[in-house]
């Protein structure tokens, strides 16, 4: 599987595939929008361009892909739990 398939996938199922916006196909790699305008998916294309091996199989891709996507949203549902936590605090 190549790192554009990996990138093109997860543009499918993104918003108007704003990740394409952050991507240089030509290149297989990130590229700055100047435009701006949406970081998390500039985020989903450093961090699948950061984990793809080369050597991996697609199999190995798509585990990797996965895994590092579960991490990042982990990591925002526990800041976004923190942050409705305030909000009960608020309240109380």
């Amino acid at each position: 599987m190549t790192l554009n398939q990996l990138i093109s996938s997860a543009a499918s199922v993104y918003p108007e595939a704003f990740i394409l916006e952050y991507w240089d196909k030509e290149a297989s790699e990130p590229r700055e929008n100047r435009m701006g305008g949406d970081t998390l998916a500039q985020f989903i294309a450093q961090e699948i361009h950061d984990i793809y091996d080369v050597n991996a199989s697609d199999t190995e891709q798509i585990t990797n892909a996965v895994k590092a996507m579960q991490t990042a949203a982990d990591d925002l549902q526990r800041v976004a739990d923190a942050l409705a936590g305030l909000m009960k605090e608020k309240a109380a």
